[in-house]
């Protein structure tokens, strides 16, 4: 195997690692660990669940937003799937199927939920300090329950 094929095999397991990296961050509230996947500062389109526009974020920004988005929930659990990388050089792409299940904290049975399904279009950059996502987007193709 060439260099070349050996340097994408591992770009792309780094990138992969980037992406389940995000979702330990949220669902774990680990916004140290969260905050390693993006760049500074980060463009975001969460449009498609009720943003008012795509954004372009601070990453101290960014992760407060993502802070209080999911503090009214007391868990959250993301399940990535069907993930497809294209790596041109430093720079790549990534699209990630979601389905994610967010459980309200003002709930103790469990019975008030949502749940979302779609799919992550992520830009990802290589930095000093690995692969970070430096664009991300979520398109929703469904959901249940209430947000």
């Amino acid at each position: 195997m060439d260099s070349n094929k050996l340097q994408e095999l591992a770009d792309r397991s780094e990138i992969a690692e980037v992406i389940y990296r995000y979702s330990t961050g949220v669902d774990g509230k680990d916004w140290e660990l969260f905050r390693t996947c993006f760049t500074d500062p980060v463009n975001a389109d969460f449009t498609s669940i009720g943003a008012p526009a795509p954004r372009t974020f601070p990453l101290d920004t960014w992760v407060r937003v993502v802070q209080k988005t999911v503090s009214p929930f007391k868990v959250t659990q993301h399940y990535n799937s069907n993930v497809t990388i294209q790596v041109d050089g430093d720079h790549a792409s990534a699209i990630v199927y979601l389905k994610a299940r967010h459980l309200r904290a003002d709930d103790p049975e469990g019975k008030k939920f949502w749940d979302v399904g779609g799919y992550y279009t992520d830009r990802l950059v290589r930095t000093p300090l690995g692969w970070r996502i430096a664009s991300v987007k979520f398109t929703q193709t469904w959901s249940e329950g209430q947000p």
